[in-house]
This record gives structure tokens, C-alpha cells and sequence, in this order.
């Protein structure tokens, strides 16, 4: 049986599109103003992840200029405190207070683009959305768990949308939740229901989760480093997705990478190898590693893909990657 290759959401904005998607990032094209512009984009996005051999494809995120950030001026019931600056990194994140009940008139962007970019693409299974907690955890709210019921009301009806567009399989985005628990910030019994509950709209199609920690300007939000936080959490979703994708490209996540053998045994392991924050592995470490990873995880349940997005990878190292990822697996199954 094959090892099947896939990527995690984003990919690099296609040159010839950058500067009026940079007008419908900054606020100044309406969606349908900017819908050829976002078609083209996602168009080639695809095309490039299919001419690298991916087994499964995304349809690129084009629609943003992170997976994130572009969520919150979309919402009703916030007060901008400080406005998304790309530019800075993390320090450039959007703060935001809430003054009442948290709704998305226009949704959140992902359900719209994949019904775009699936129209374009029949190859085209998997939608993705960031996990309640990662898109609004960082909101100022006197009534924290009021606001995260209204976010996790916000991405179970863009999950529902998606479903509703074709999507066989949905993706729930949650760095957020990793983050917490790797820094023992955030318990089990806090994160469950904000994975459970969105993911409750997708129960007639292919559910996954992609637990990573964080991705801005290709830094993570947390200098530790370990898988073993993530199991407790992993165990609870036995049942709940039927795929779950874990970076494991740093060396304090690779070296725990026994710890996958302890998953749910009815769960795909889609393993995060391919770095993303880094110059692109060779074709030969990933094949290493694929070789390792089969030592503890039987053939039918690894893919291997990207550890994140490849969003903010230079473009021509994120294809060098992807065409790398390809080769190793292609090089175990021959």
C-alpha cells in the first residue's frame, strides 16, 4: 500500500496576483470584487501542488494572508483595539474586545473559498477552519466562556457550509490547543468540548485535526517542544476524527515521535515531517524519516505531509519541499 503525501492548507501566493490581493487583504476589494483575482490565484495554487505529485491536494488559502488573522474583522460583536499588521510577526497580531454576541454575518471566509476553488478543481476533498479557541482566544471578553460557545456557534455553521459546498473532509485547524498544551497552560477537559462540538456539523464525512505550534513569519508561538502533552487530548478524540496531523519536524517533537504508537488505533496518523520553518529537507532525510515513522506506524494508517502551511515559504522552496516529499515516499514504495 502506498504512503500517501498531502499538505496542510496554505500555499505561496502566485506572483502575478500579489499586488491587487494585497487591495483585498488591506480591506479594499469586496469579495466579489477581488473573486476573479482570489479564482485565478487559488487556480494556480492547486495546479502547483498537483504538479508536485501530492496524493491530496488543499485549495491554498489565497483568500488571506494567513489562516488566521483575516477572521476577526469578518465578525460582528468586536471592537478593533489594534488592527492586524502582517508585517510584524506575532507582535503584529489584531487585538480585539467583545461587546456582545460574536456572529459571522459573511462567515468566515473558508466555506466561500471552497466553494470556489472545488468548482475549479474536482480533485479537490479537504476544507479546513481554525478551531474556535485559535481564532478567538486572544479576544478581550469579560465573559470568556460566552464568547467561545459563540465561536464555536461561528465555525460549526462554516463547517456545516463546507459540507454543504461538497466537502468530503474537513480539517480543524487547532495550533491554539497544542500550544496550551505543550505549555501546560490548558487542560483536556478545557479543549475537548471546542474540538468536539465544531466538529459535531461534519459527523457524514471524513473528519481530521491539525495540531502544530503556530506559524506566523515561519516562528512558532512556543520555544517547547513535545508531543507527549498532545496524547491525553488525542486519546479523548478515539471516535471523534478519523485522521489527526501532528507536526513533528523540530527535534524535541521527532524525538518523541514514539509516542505516535500510542494513538488511537482507529485513527490515520498524517505525520508534520516536511518543515516548513526551515531551508527544504532533501528528498533523502525525508525518506529517513518515512523509514523511521513505518518502524512504529503500520503502512495503512501513515500519510506524511507538510508540518504547516507553506503559505509563508518562499515559493520556490515550497515546491522543492512538496516535489522532495513526493520523491521519498514514491522511493519507499518502489
Amino acid at each position: 500500500m502506498s504512503i500517501r503525501t498531502t499538505v496542510v492548507g496554505s500555499w505561496p501566493i502566485p506572483f502575478g496576483q500579489r499586488a491587487k490581493l494585497k487591495q483585498y487583504y488591506a480591506g479594499e476589494l469586496t469579495d466579489e470584487e477581488a473573486d476573479s483575482t482570489l479564482a485565478a490565484a487559488a487556480r494556480i495554487a492547486m495546479d502547483e501542488q498537483i504538479a508536485c505529485g501530492l496524493d491530496e491536494i488543499m485549495g491554498g488559502e489565497v483568500f488571506a494572508p494567513d489562516f488566521l488573522h483575516h477572521v476577526p474583522p469578518r465578525l460582528a460583536g468586536l471592537k478593533t483595539i489594534r488592527a492586524r499588521d502582517t508585517s510584524k510577526g506575532y507582535d503584529g497580531v489584531g487585538i480585539y474586545e467583545v461587546t456582545g454576541k460574536i456572529s459571522a454575518p459573511l462567515g468566515t471566509g473558508h466555506a466561500k473559498a471552497f466553494r470556489r476553488e472545488s468548482a475549479m478543481e474536482p480533485g479537490l476533498q479537504k476544507a479546513s477552519v481554525p478551531s474556535p479557541l485559535t481564532i478567538g482566544g486572544g479576544f478581550r471578553s469579560k465573559d470568556r466562556p460566552r464568547h467561545l460557545n459563540d465561536m464555536i456557534e461561528i465555525v460549526r455553521d462554516e463547517i456545516a457550509d463546507m459540507i454543504a459546498a461538497g466537502a468530503k473532509e474537513i480539517q480543524l485547524d487547532a495550533p491554539a490547543e497544542a500550544v496550551g498544551l505543550v505549555m501546560g497552560s490548558s487542560s483536556v477537559d478545557e479543549l475537548l468540548p471546542l474540538v468536539t462540538e465544531p466538529l459535531g456539523a461534519a459527523e457524514k464525512v471524513r473528519r481530521s485535526i491539525h495540531f502544530c505550534l503556530g506559524d506566523i513569519s515561519r516562528t512558532t508561538a512556543t520555544e517547547d517542544q513535545n508531543l507527549r502533552n498532545l496524547l491525553p487530548l488525542i486519546q479523548k478524540l478515539d471516535g471523534v476524527v478519523h485522521r489527526v496531523h501532528i507536526e513533528c519536524s523540530y527535534p524535541g517533537q521527532w524525538q518523541e515521535r514514539h509516542i505516535l504508537d500510542q494513538l488511537p488505533g482507529s485513527m490515520q496518523i498524517i505525520a508534520g515531517i516536511a518543515d516548513v520553518k526551515s531551508s527544504p529537507d532533501s528528498e533523502q532525510s525525508l525518506r529517513d524519516k518515512i523509514l523511521q515513522l513505518l518502524e512504529i506506524i503500520p503502512t495503512d494508517r501513515l500519510l506524511v505531509s507538510s508540518s504547516c502551511g507553506c503559505g509563508r515559504v518562499p515559493h520556490d522552496e515550497a515546491i522543492r519541499l512538496m516535489r522532495n516529499l513526493v520523491k521519498a515516499s514514491a522511493a519507499i514504495e518502489g
